[in-house]
């Protein structure tokens, strides 16, 4: 599947590019999360320059773990420690630095449309088609792809512009990031999403702002 993307209707998704990710020992810290975040700015920036809006997912829950519910099954004591509403570390990296226009949601679960109004300033600016990067690439990425999916919006995946840890598979065997992200791209590409990367974002969007002039 090749979506044909109009600007005018298309938002970028940067989910839970947060300090949290990024805090050396803590319960969330990801390795990997600084080798990709100048993929995600230069999707924002791409995003900017093509007047598609950017909205930023942020992730936080309350600080006695009341809102939690199922997610707190598969995690760790410590995890409930992290994300927590007023804490720094629930802040999105210094290095995004939403400009005017640009919106900001707070979820509580991994789906971005799970409790929030998403859906409602998705509908409200009449955007069809959405583009998900940021953390973690199985949990929120992948979730927020499938339910656009399932809500009829039009979904693109930046391959690389997606992060997360490696994970234990049932067998109790560390699966790298690599083998994790091959396999949320192969599950999305045959049903969900088209997979991109950045470049071939840009190279579609140059293409038709090019022959937009050329009008």
């Amino acid at each position: 599947m090749i979506y044909k993307i109009d600007p005018r209707r298309t938002a970028l998704l940067v989910i839970d590019v947060q300090k949290e990710y990024f805090k050396a020992n803590g319960p969330a810290y990801i390795p990997a999360s600084k080798k990709v975040l100048p993929n995600i700015l230069q999707a924002i920036d791409i995003a900017r320059k093509n007047q598609i809006l950017v909205i930023y997912i942020q992730h936080v829950n309350r600080a006695d773990g009341s809102d939690i519910g199922r997610m707190a099954d598969f995690g760790s004591p410590d995890d409930e420690k992290s994300f927590v509403e007023g804490t720094p570390e629930v802040d999105l990296v210094a290095e995004l630095s939403p400009v005017a226009g640009e919106v900001t949601v707070q979820k509580r679960r991994y789906s971005s449309f799970a409790g929030t109004d998403l859906e409602s300033v998705l509908r409200t600016k009449d955007i069809n088609t959405v583009i998900i990067s940021g953390y973690m690439t199985s949990f929120c990425c992948e979730t927020t792809a499938r339910d656009a999916h399932s809500r009829d919006y039009r979904v693109l995946f930046l391959a690389d512009a997606n992060e997360g840890p490696d994970l234990t598979n049932v067998a109790g065997d560390v699966v790298p990031h690599d083998a994790v992200l091959n396999s949320t791209l192969t599950a999305l590409a045959a049903g969900f999403a088209e997979i991109v990367t950045i470049a071939d974002l840009n190279a579609r969007l140059t293409d038709k702002a090019k022959k937009g002039r050329a009008r």
